[in-house]
Order: structure tokens, then sequence, then C-alpha cells
């Protein structure tokens, strides 16, 4: 019989420490990750120890997106967060940080962790959901949470990073205090060249405007460079006259058109 596991993800933790996925490769600008393939690795591993078949019942992947913020453009974060519910599975949780109505919010200042544990909780408390809760994180926040899941009876394992070159991307308590996990930690940076996502070039067709272009992408709908540009288009407000504008800026300035060319020309140098 396959022992039922569930993976839980702090997306945010994930993104700042990826770097060290590329540094294991001794790659410092870094190469694009493949998430479908994390959950079986992770499966991999903990059916190596347990010596038993693993089913992975679930991926969750908790993450925040920011709304209604000056100068940002979600489209590529919500590209992405789509991917990896679209194309690897994952159960996604993105919690919308409106910038209107919290000018001063923290996006990764513990909206991940709440919604996070909330929900390996309740599965737990889910007769026959899991016997196994995979947390890939590595704050300490995550202790109290880790400590109750196993008083409900589930096993626990702990997916993190190595501390490399003094960056503190696991906490030392969260991998050495007793009690709160049933395997030894597994580090993702120790499974880089798996978890490297190799991509090759093909000739696809635009969906939008028929155009054929070479590129890497693989996903199953294909939009070429043009229409990408078209589409980050979003209207901003002129910072001088208040004037509304279509434009692919994403700086927390913006200035119209026609306020360029009024401070281009006033910085003209004059005729000779």
């Amino acid at each position: 019989m396959s022992v039922k596991t569930m993976i839980f993800i702090d997306g945010s933790w994930l993104y700042h420490s990826r770097q060290a996925l590329f540094e294991s490769l001794g790659e410092e600008s870094g190469f694009e990750i493949d998430y479908k393939r994390i959950p079986d690795i992770i499966a991999h591993q903990i059916a190596n120890v347990l010596d038993s078949e693993v089913d992975v019942v679930r991926t969750n992947y908790f993450g925040t997106i920011p709304v209604n913020k000056q100068g940002y453009n979600p489209s590529k974060q919500k590209s992405f967060y789509d991917f990896l519910a679209l194309q690897c599975g994952y159960d996604t949780e993105i919690l919308e940080i409106d910038f209107r109505r919290e000018p001063n919010a923290r996006p990764d200042d513990k909206w991940v962790n709440v919604a996070l544990a909330s929900s390996m909780l309740y599965y737990a408390a889910v007769p026959g959901t899991y016997d196994i809760a995979i947390f890939v994180g590595g704050d300490a926040d995550y202790i109290p949470l880790l400590r109750q899941v196993r008083l409900m009876g589930k096993r626990v394992q702990i997916v993190s990073m190595n501390n490399i070159d003094g960056k503190q991307l696991s906490s030392t308590m969260l991998l050495t205090t007793p009690g709160i996990q049933d395997m030894p930690p597994m580090f993702l940076d120790e499974h880089s060249q798996q978890i490297r996502l190799v991509r090759e070039e093909q000739t696809r067709v635009c969906k939008s405007c028929g155009h054929d272009e070479v590129t890497t992408w693989a996903g199953p709908e294909f939009f070429c460079s043009n229409c990408r540009t078209e589409y980050r288009k979003q209207i901003r407000t002129c910072d001088t006259c208040g004037r509304q504008e279509e434009t692919t800026w994403d700086k927390t300035f913006f200035y119209c058109t026609e306020c360029r060319s009024k401070h281009r020309g006033a910085n003209a140098e004059p005729a000779g």
C-alpha cells in the first residue's frame, strides 16, 4: 500500500532561496527551475527512506501578488502562478495584497505563513487525506505548526536548503528542534541538477496573430514577442498633467508622451 503524502510549499521562501540552486551548480546568473519535477524528486527521496511507494495526492503552493501597486504590472507574476496551476498540477493559493487598501503592506510578512498553516492543519483533521505532510520552507515560525501536525498523528518531512556562503536560508532551529519531523531533512540544492529545466528551441505559431517564432516555451499556448508586449500594456496616469495613457512602462513614475516631449524640448540645446 502506498503512503499518502501532501506537499505544502512556502512560495515566498522558495522564490527568495532559489539562488542557492543556481550557486550549487556554479551558475550565478541562474537557470529555469523545472517545477513539474519537484514533487517527483521529493516523493522519490521519501520512498527510498521508507522503502515504500509514495503517492503525492496534492502539491499546495502558497504565494502573494500585489494589486493596485503603482508602477507594478502583475501580469508576469500571474502568468507564473497560472503555469504552476495549469501545467504543473499545483493547487495554488495566491493572496492578493491590495496596495490601495493597504499602502504600507509587506507582501511576504506572515501572509503565506498563515495560509500554509491553516491548510496543513485543515487537511490533517480530515480523515484519510494524508499520512505525511511535506513542508517546503525554511522559517522557524513553522515549528509550532509541524509539532501540532505530528500530535494529530501525521508524519512530517522538512524540505529546505543548505545555508551556503553565510546565507541563512534555513533556520537551524527548524532543522534541529526535536519532535517536529520524522525523517532527516531533505535539501533541494543537493538535487539542483535534477531540478534544472532544459528547454529545446522550436518554431511555434502565435495563438493571437498567427506569426511563426522560434522559442523554448513548451506550454500549450504560445504568444509571440510582439503580442506579449501588447498584453503587458496598462493604463497609467501622468505624474505631471494627470493625463491617462496606455503604456508598457512599469517604473514607479510615469510621464505621458506630451509631457516627455515638452521636457525634451525644454532641455534641448539652442541652435548655434
